[in-house]
């Protein structure tokens, strides 16, 4: 139970005394009751997916993507969070006299922000695994989105007033009323909302001159892990592990392995910027518009030019459409020649957007280059690779 919620909250050393915030509001007409620390939480989550948003293409990944994730992640972060929570507080939901549906009562408090962290990689990990897209570039971009969430979200626990540390005298201690006697502590969730919303702007531009991919992510979490290992430490409401700050311990692990594989990176590994997602991804659209200046050999032949032969010759290559529209009741039934030495075809994703998957398979095992395909990424061959294994003429 928090002692101090409805107590007011100064803080003497910036001039500021007696602030009041309400912990929640109810609906008009009803009494259900919505509390500010989730507004709070839902207003960090919407301008960290802005963010992503806005930032999609420069990481190589789309704004469809993202927004799946965030109906996979958002959901699995919660769930994290909130066993996370109960698996290190278990006397507090399992036991005599306990009902055993109280652990589903999130409502109550309970969420631990590096369970939501697991859980919400958990998703995106399993998402990118189906889709076969790389998860490095994802990282990096949520990495940064999440030390803005956080930022945001730590104010949460002002309206709740948790999330505190010890007592203390320092210019930026928090007055707290406990009992008709006031009372001075560490404002933890200021301390660090202010390191997070520091580490979203020094990330935020380190991320325009990153090397490789999965780089932020480690900056993410060597800047949150040094921060939150010392904020910590202040903090009342630690959950424990034996005699062990559990998120202390998990910050300074997490800090000191990023570091080190940066450092490593840094010193002993020489990367090539071109296997970059984003290098990637916008060197396939330079080469599709390249292609699309070139003449297109799907377009209709000339009155006067003779009807193809009903088998393709040596030296082409024969693709057959088959595809419903379910949408507006159409089919289309095609067959489409290209000359071998420089496959060519405009996509038709844009009609028939089941024909993304279909075309990328064709262009990684033939090499035919779909025209306006926005994404021609290797779905199962290693992403550098120069060769097509189902064409006649590849040799192992």
């Amino acid at each position: 139970m928090n002692i101090f919620l409805t107590s007011p909250i100064s803080f003497p050393g910036l001039g500021i005394e007696g602030i009041d915030p309400p912990d929640g509001f109810c609906i008009p007409g009803t009494n259900f009751e919505i509390k500010f620390y989730g507004v709070i939480i839902a207003i960090g989550v919407l301008l960290a997916v802005t963010y992503c948003l806005r930032r999609a293409k420069q990481f190589g990944v789309t704004q469809d993507d993202i927004l799946n994730l965030v109906l996979i992640c958002l959901p699995s972060a919660i769930v994290g969070a909130r066993l996370y929570y109960v698996v290190f507080e278990w006397n507090q939901f399992f036991g005599p006299g306990i009902p055993w549906y109280r652990f589903l009562d999130i409502r109550s408090g309970g969420l631990a922000i590096y369970g939501g962290v697991i859980g919400a990689g958990l998703g995106m990990l399993i998402y990118t695994r189906v889709r076969k897209l790389k998860i490095f570039p994802f990282l990096d971009l949520t990495g940064i989105g999440l030390l803005l969430g956080q930022a945001i979200g730590r104010w949460g626990n002002f309206f709740n007033r948790e999330a505190h540390g010890g007592m203390t005298t320092c210019f930026l201690r928090m007055g707290l009323v406990e009992n008709g006697a006031l009372q001075y502590f560490h404002p933890t969730f200021l301390y660090e909302s202010v390191w997070n919303l520091t580490g979203f702007v020094v990330l935020h531009f380190l991320s325009k001159k990153r090397k490789f991919d999965g780089q932020m992510f480690l900056a993410y979490l060597a800047w949150y892990g040094a921060g939150r290992m010392v904020i910590e430490g202040l903090r009342t409401d630690s959950l424990w592990l034996g005699s062990v700050r559990v998120s202390q311990l998990l910050a300074a692990v997490t800090m000191l392995l990023s570091l080190g594989i940066l450092l490593y990176q840094a010193i002993f590994v020489r990367h090539d910027p071109a296997k970059m997602q984003v290098n990637r991804v916008a060197a396939a659209e330079a080469a599709a518009a390249s292609a699309a200046d070139a003449p297109s050999t799907s377009e209709a032949a000339p009155p006067e030019t003779p009807v193809q032969e009903s088998i393709p010759q040596e030296d082409e290559l024969e693709v057959v459409y088959d595809f419903n529209l379910y949408s507006a009741r159409h089919r289309v039934c095609l067959r489409v020649r290209t000359p071998r030495s420089n496959p060519q075809i405009h996509t038709i994703a844009e009609i028939y957007p089941i024909a993304h998957w279909h075309e990328r398979e064709i262009h990684e095992f033939f090499g035919i280059v779909f025209i306006g395909h926005p994404y021609l990424i290797p779905l199962l061959l290693p992403e550098d690779a120069e060769y097509h294994p189902l064409l006649k003429d590849y040799s192992a």
